[in-house]
């Protein structure tokens, strides 16, 4: 028996196996495709980290994240967490931006509104008009997604946790004293089941009815007239509100081209039978964006890829116990925006998954509020 089996080796799964195993845990990860897939929601170059939220209690625990990710940076040796600054553009009166400077200020977190005269100052590549506010923070940054997942892995395994890839989960028996997990042709059994399966959470525990909708999203990399203006230390992330999308971007990291996507909006879909091909139209409408605000970024476009956000309805993330069985445990609908929380999750699943509580107030992500 294993002292905990972990399910689905993205960020949440990878990070929560190697918390556990650094506590001395006996601990099984099983995953269905091979470690690094680009199936899920924690694949790709980069993800944003930011203390910036509506919502306190996210900003307070982005304060635990960051340090943990630290943490994980001195043990494993790589640099895995990129500062940048970060500017959230917006319409004046926009309750998006007055919120976040709310919640930071509650926070003890410095931020700074700036006019049309500063942006321009500090990041002429943005193209701005009348009627807009900026909102600027110093430690937005940005995270490379799979080295951050290998990593974990890596690290997991030195201190001794098993990694099984290609190898899907049939079926959680957890009516027993302690939960068995079927895969085909084997039975594992452990004290703790930890799911962290993402876009599959909802087929692996459909006797819970999760209120999950997995949705296709995508990136796009556009060519710049000089990729110099773009690059860590000359650009930073940024946020595009308007009243009906939120935009975001990157400096040029991890391959060539300026990474940009639309945040949700993306279309439900199964993970299983998900098309997997960028769509052409959204090509363009993230260009005519671009042509707009950003000129000297609206190249052609050299490269696109479709992930998945596995969302709740009110875009708050589940961890919890299952209500029927407290020896399996589980952590998804992290809605498009969890990968930066993954360095904190880990250390919390793993106390789930040891002491059977965790020391972080986890009660906005409570199962039952649905």
């Amino acid at each position: 028996m294993y002292d905990a089996i972990v399910i689905g080796a993205g960020v949440m799964g990878s990070a929560t196996a190697y918390n556990l195993a650094k506590a001395g845990a006996n601990t099984l990860v099983l995953e269905q495709f091979s470690r690094g897939h680009t199936f899920g929601s924690s694949h790709g170059d980069n993800r944003i980290i930011r203390l910036i939220y509506e919502k306190q209690f996210y900003t307070e625990l982005m304060k635990y994240a960051y340090a943990e990710w630290r943490e994980v940076e001195k043990e494993s040796g790589k640099d895995l967490l990129f500062t940048t600054g970060s500017v959230i553009i917006g319409p004046d009166g926009h309750d998006y931006l007055h919120d976040m400077r709310v919640s930071l200020d509650a926070a003890g977190v410095e931020s700074e509104w700036w006019d049309q005269r500063e942006l321009a100052n500090r990041f002429p590549q943005f193209r701005i008009g009348d009627g807009v506010e900026v909102l600027w923070q110093k430690d937005t940054g940005f995270l490379p997604a799979s080295t951050c997942v290998l990593t974990y892995l890596q690290l997991a395994e030195a201190h001794g946790a098993e990694v099984r890839e290609n190898t899907p989960v049939i079926e959680i028996n957890w009516q027993g004293t302690y939960p068995e997990v079927i895969t085909e042709g084997e039975h594992f059994r452990g004290k703790k089941v930890i799911v962290t399966a993402g876009a599959w959470s909802g087929q692996i525990l459909s006797e819970l009815n999760l209120p999950l909708t997995v949705t296709r999203q995508q990136v796009v990399y556009y060519r710049p007239t000089d990729a110099s203006l773009f690059q860590r230390g000359r650009f930073p992330i940024f946020l595009d509100v308007t009243w009906d999308q939120v935009l975001y971007g990157f400096p040029v990291f991890g391959r060539e081209g300026v990474k940009m996507a639309r945040h949700g909006m993306g279309q439900p879909v199964s993970p299983d039978t998900c098309n997997r091909t960028p769509d052409p139209e959204y090509i363009e409408h993230i260009r005519s964006f671009l042509r707009e605000r950003i000129p000297d970024a609206a190249g052609e476009a050299l490269f696109a890829q479709v992930c998945l956000y596995t969302e709740t309805p009110d875009e708050d993330f589940i961890i919890d116990t299952h209500p029927d069985c407290t020896n399996l445990v589980l952590a998804t609908g992290f809605s498009g925006h969890g990968f930066k929380f993954a360095s904190l999750v880990g250390r919390i699943l793993s106390e789930m998954g040891l002491e059977g509580k965790t020391g972080f107030d986890i009660s906005p992500f409570r199962l039952a509020r649905f």
